[in-house]
């Protein structure tokens, strides 16, 4: 049977990625594995709770529970390629955890042959939002699709979102050639490039594509306000081992106001 993986460790973001894969396994028809990786001395308890949490959301899903010892991301990993989904809550515990996206949830996203959702809370409501992509310029056809699946088994709109940014040059010292004032010229003709190429992800009249000028970590935050999923890539590059999530994508899963799901660009 298939399942959705997720990485437990008794804090509030990981008890509200238990609660989202819940609710997502009954979307998709799939058990929930609940993973808690400690050291020699730990035991089950903790992913045992955490089996009541997805009870308690959705009572018809089957939930199966272990705990392992080991580092969390690499006993993750070694798991998520059997998954359909690996989810996980975006920081650990404490103070200072609560203030920066744990190196677990980075690790494991960005090295991950499947997708992963990063989870800050879980609000239900937001369910019923679009799903917003990130389009880069060079869009991926992997990521697009993955957006595309989220956005049918919800019923809801597909928002294809492309950011318009021209950083500041600066040569020798000299002032910078200022960008247009009126970045409408350029979002039209952009809007309407990406149109065309993205034709086969707009075949839905709940698909539409957006270009906005901005940073793209600032566009795509601004477009989780009422978004039920954020859909980024990792834009990895052939032949690398050791992957990293950029700048962009670290950002946007701190301050997204919904869960981020990360895609990898390419075939494992």
């Amino acid at each position: 049977m298939s399942e959705i993986l997720v990485g437990v460790d008794g804090s509030a973001p990981a008890d509200a990625a238990v609660a989202w894969a819940a609710r997502e396994a009954v979307r998709r028809g799939v058990r929930v594995r609940l993973t808690h990786v400690g050291g020699p001395l730990g035991d089950d308890s903790t992913a045992v709770l955490a089996g009541e949490v997805v009870r308690s959301t959705a009572p018809a899903v089957e939930v199966e529970t272990e705990f392992v010892t080991g580092k969390a991301a690499e006993e993750l990993l070694k798991r998520a390629s059997a998954a359909d989904l690996v989810v996980l809550g975006t920081h650990g515990h404490g103070p200072v955890a609560s203030l920066v996206v744990g190196s677990v949830a980075l690790a494991v996203a960005g090295a991950s042959p499947v997708p992963v959702v990063l989870v800050k809370d879980h609000d239900p409501q937001r369910e019923a939002g679009p799903v917003v992509v990130g389009v880069a310029d060079q869009p991926s056809r992997r990521v697009l699709d993955a957006a595309d699946r989220e956005a049918t088994l919800r019923g809801g709109e597909l928002r294809l979102t492309h950011a318009w940014f021209e950083p500041p040059v600066e040569s020798f010292g000299a002032p910078a050639p200022m960008p247009p004032t009126d970045p409408g010229p350029v979002v039209g003709a952009l809007r309407e490039r990406l149109t065309g190429e993205l034709a086969p992800w707009l075949g839905r009249p709940e698909a539409r594509v957006t270009v906005a000028p901005g940073h793209p970590k600032d566009v795509l935050i601004a477009a989780s306000g009422d978004a039920a999923l954020v859909v980024v890539g990792r834009h990895e590059k052939p032949g690398r081992r050791i992957r990293a999530l950029g700048a962009t994508t670290h950002g946007l899963i701190r301050k997204a106001a919904c869960p981020v799901m990360v895609v990898g660009d390419e075939e494992e």
